[in-house]
Order: C-alpha cells, then sequence, then structure tokens
C-alpha cells in the first residue's frame, strides 16, 4: 500500500512541477532608451526623401524560446526624440499639425499575434537569425492601426536581437499633408526598427 500510495505522490508531484517549468522559460527582455536601439522612417516622396531616425526605443517583451508565437510585448518612442538633420523640420513634425508631441508624446507598437510558416518551428535556436511576421497595433498621433511586420529574430539567452520592418499611412493616424509640401513629404511612410534586448 505503502508503495503505491509513494508511486502516486511521485506522479503528481511531477505533474505540478511541468507547468513551473515551462512558466519559468519565459524570459522578459527589456528594451532601454540607452541608444542601443533605433527606429528609422523613410519618407520617399517625388521632390525628396527624408530620413528620420530615434535612437530614444524603450519597452518590453516576454518570450518563451521554446514558442515564439506565445511572444507578447510593447515599444514606445518619443516624438521629440525623432530627427531628420534638419531643426525646422523636426520642429513641424513635433507640432499640432502632424505628430502634435503636445498631446501624443509617443509612438506605440503593441505586439498582438507572432506567425510562423506552416512548417517553421516555434522554438527558437541559439545565435541563429530566425525569420518571423509579428501582427502588431501601431498608434501615432493618438490613433491606432495594425500593421504587418516582417522581420528576425537573434536569441543569445541574456539577449535578443531583433530587426523588422512595415508601413505606416499618414493619412490612417489622421495626419493630412499639406498641398504645400505633398511632393516633398509621401503618404506611405517606411518603419524599420534594430532593438537590442535584454534579459530583466
Amino acid at each position: 500500500m505503502m508503495k503505491n500510495v509513494s508511486g502516486v505522490s511521485l506522479i503528481l508531484a511531477a505533474c505540478m512541477a511541468v507547468p513551473a517549468v515551462s512558466q519559468a522559460d519565459a524570459t522578459t527582455f527589456l528594451v532601454r532608451a540607452d541608444g542601443k536601439s533605433k527606429a528609422t522612417f523613410v519618407s520617399d516622396a517625388p521632390l525628396e526623401t527624408m530620413v528620420g531616425k530615434s535612437s530614444k526605443v524603450s519597452g518590453s517583451l516576454t518570450v518563451d524560446p521554446a514558442d515564439i508565437t506565445k511572444t507578447t510585448g510593447s515599444f514606445k518612442v518619443p516624438v521629440v526624440s525623432l530627427r531628420t538633420d534638419n531643426d525646422l523640420r523636426d520642429e513641424h513634425l513635433q507640432g499640432d499639425g502632424w505628430l502634435d508631441a503636445k498631446k501624443t508624446p509617443n509612438i506605440h507598437f503593441e505586439i498582438t499575434e507572432v506567425i510562423l510558416g506552416k512548417k517553421d518551428s516555434p522554438a527558437l535556436k541559439s545565435g541563429k537569425d530566425r525569420k518571423v511576421q509579428v501582427k502588431g497595433k501601431f498608434t501615432a498621433h493618438g490613433v491606432s492601426k495594425p500593421v504587418l511586420a516582417k522581420g528576425t529574430v537573434n536569441w543569445s539567452g541574456e539577449q535578443l536581437r531583433i530587426k523588422a520592418d512595415f508601413t505606416v499611412v499618414l493619412e490612417d493616424h489622421n495626419v493630412s499633408v499639406p498641398s504645400i509640401v505633398r511632393l516633398k513629404v509621401a503618404n506611405d511612410i517606411a518603419v524599420s526598427v534594430d532593438l537590442r534586448a535584454f534579459a530583466q
């Protein structure tokens, strides 16, 4: 009888340990506004190509390397940190006619889904780039819209390197380009991010 009780106890203990192990595998990684991560946008208009950057990206994400489809996270970029190598243009960009930094101080990206190919393994391999597609909610000028980003993830235990590209449409975020600069500012903006996240 004692042998049966001991066997049952061992089985119960093992079952209880499984959730703890899988939960421990999920790690929170932080992106700090320390200059190691950056966001870049490109406006390719008929008369001018404008490139803007910010190195003040911050945020966090929770990743289980055994199953990256469970990844959650969000990031933000302060509007006042955007730089286009033209002070007057930066002032206009941050003003109430454009991104309105006073009312909506941050641009946000929230991960809503990580998409893999049908034959792709959900597991990350340490030190190797992994192609992914990420559905997200992009918020600028107080307006949120879904976007699809394509990129790579590289995991090496204590660090994640994430590179991704997606397109933002200014009109979708109630940013209207004045007719006087319509040939100099594109409605479709190409956005790319290069993020370094470190285990908390």
